[in-house]
C-alpha cells in the first residue's frame, strides 16, 4: 500500500515501525538545516522534495481514512459526527475532514487517480478535481489524468468543474440535491476579520452574485463622487453585500463617517469585569460576540448606544451581573446560561445555534430542580442521545465529562 517504503512481506507492526522510523529520519534531517544558510537554488529544491512528501503524506491519508473511519469512536468520544472526530484525529478543521472522506470515498472507485496521486504523479489538488469530475461523468477520468502534465493546475481545476457541471446538467435531482446541502458559516479570523463561507444551489448562486455586483455598482459611484482612492472589485463587493444585507445608511469606508447601520434586534456581548470598568481591553482578557468571536472594546460600547443588547460581565469564570436591555428580556437564569455555556457543554463539540436547556444531574422528571447547578445547555443531537441512548454527563463547568452507555 505504501509502495517502495514497506516490504510486502513485513507485518503491520514492523511496517508501522519503519514508517515512524521514515517520519523520524525526515524531521532531523529538515531539522539540522538553517533555512538563513541554505542559497536561494537549494532553498527551491528542497520546497520541490518538501511538495512531493506533503504529497506522499496526502495520498497516504486518502488511502487509509475509509479504514480508519471504520468503528471510530465519535459518539463516544462526543463528537456530532466522523468527520469531527476525523478533523480532531489529523488536527484539522471540519471541513477540511469532509473533504477528506469524500474524496477518499470516490477515490476507491477511481484506481487509475488514486494511483497516479500514490505515484506522485499528480497532486491532492489535482486528484480532488479529477476525482470529483470522474464520479460526474467516469469517461473523462482517462482524457484528466492525461492533461495534467500540460496544463496549470488553475486550468486543470477550471475543467473539471465544466466537466462535472456540465454531466449533472443531465441529472433532473441534482439541483435538489445541492440545495439539500446549502450551508453559511461565519467566524473571525486571527485578524479580527469576519470571515464566511457557504455553498447555494446555482441558481440561487447566480441571483446572489446579480445582486451583489448591481449593488457594487452603486458603491463605486458613491466611492468616486466622495473623490476617494480606487479599491478591488473585491472590497466593493464586500460593501455591497453589507449594505444589501444590513440596509443602505452605512458608513462608506472605514474613514468615512458612521451611519446609523440597521443591527440585530439583540445582540449578546460577553465582557470581563476588569475591561468593562476600565474601558481598556488587555491581553487575554474576554470581550466577545458568542458564536461570532473576538470584537474591539469600543464596538460593545458603540451598539449599547444604539441597539437592543444584552451584557455579560464576567470576573472569571464567575458571571456577575447580567444587563438586559430590550424590549424582550428573557430569564436572568437563561441569559446566565447562554453566558456560561457559550457552546453544546460535551466535549468536542462547538455547536451554538439551537441549544437547549438540560437537567443534566437530576432530570427534571425526576424532581430536579430548575437551578443553575443543575442545568447545562446542549445540542439536540446530545441532547437526544442523553435522553434515549444512555449517553451521561458529568464533571460541571469547566470540567465536562462525556460517558457512553454502560
Amino acid at each position: 500500500m505504501l509502495g517502495g517504503l514497506l516490504h510486502p512481506s513485513s507485518t503491520m507492526a514492523v511496517m508501522l515501525d519503519e514508517a515512524r522510523d521514515l517520519v523520524a529520519q525526515l524531521r532531523r534531517c529538515f531539522a539540522a538545516i538553517d533555512p538563513q544558510t541554505v542559497s536561494p537554488d537549494d532553498a527551491r529544491v528542497l520546497l520541490d522534495e518538501a511538495r512531493a512528501i506533503e504529497h506522499l503524506g496526502a495520498s497516504i491519508k486518502l488511502q487509509f481514512t475509509p479504514r480508519a473511519m471504520c468503528g471510530a469512536p465519535w459518539r463516544e468520544e462526543g463528537h456530532r459526527s466522523p468527520a469531527s472526530w476525523l478533523a480532531e484525529a489529523t488536527r484539522t478543521s471540519v471541513p477540511e475532514a469532509v473533504a477528506t472522506i469524500t474524496t477518499a470515498q470516490r477515490l476507491a472507485e477511481l484506481p487509475a487517480t488514486a494511483g497516479a496521486l500514490m505515484n506522485g504523479e499528480i497532486s491532492p489538488t489535482e486528484a480532488r478535481a479529477v476525482a470529483a469530475a470522474a464520479t460526474a461523468d467516469p469517461s473523462s477520468e482517462a482524457n484528466l489524468l492525461a492533461a495534467t502534465g500540460t496544463m496549470s493546475v488553475a486550468t486543470l481545476l477550471s475543467v473539471a468543474r465544466k466537466t462535472a457541471n456540465a454531466a449533472y446538467e443531465q441529472d433532473p435531482d441534482h439541483q435538489k440535491k445541492l440545495h439539500g446541502d446549502r450551508f453559511l458559516r461565519f467566524w473571525n479570523d486571527t485578524e479580527g476579520m469576519t470571515r464566511f463561507s457557504g455553498g447555494v444551489t446555482s441558481e440561487d448562486g447566480i441571483a446572489l452574485i446579480s445582486a451583489i455586483r448591481s449593488r457594487a455598482a452603486h458603491v463605486f459611484d458613491d466611492a468616486l463622487r466622495a473623490q476617494l482612492p480606487p479599491e478591488p472589485q473585491a472590497a466593493y463587493d464586500a460593501d455591497a453585500l453589507v449594505a444589501l444585507v444590513a440596509g443602505d445608511d452605512r458608513q462608506a469606508t472605514f474613514d468615512g463617517p458612521r451611519g446609523g447601520r440597521s443591527r440585530n434586534p439583540e445582540i449578546v456581548f460577553h465582557v470581563d469585569l476588569v475591561a468593562f470598568r476600565t474601558g481598556a481591553l488587555e491581553t487575554g482578557e474576554l470581550c466577545e460576540v458568542p458564536g461570532v468571536g473576538p470584537v474591539p472594546l469600543h464596538v460593545v460600547e458603540d451598539v449599547l448606544g444604539d441597539a437592543t443588547a444584552k451584557l455579560v460581565i464576567r470576573d472569571g469564570v464567575d458571571i456577575r451581573t447580567v444587563c438586559n436591555m430590550g424590549r424582550t428580556v428573557p430569564a436572568h437564569l437563561e441569559t446566565a446560561l447562554e453566558a456560561r455555556d457559550i457552546t453544546c457543554v460535551v466535549p468536542n463539540c462547538n455547536v451554538t445555534l439551537g441549544l437547549e436547556i438540560d437537567h443534566w444531574q437530576i432530570p427534571w422528571a425526576q424532581g430536579g430542580p430548575t437551578a443553575l447547578w443543575n442545568l447545562a445547555r446542549i445540542c439536540k443531537f446530545h441532547h437526544r442521545l442523553k435522553t434515549y441512548e444512555g449517553y451521561g454527563l458529568s464533571g460541571g463547568p469547566d470540567k465536562w465529562e462525556w460517558r457512553p452507555p454502560d
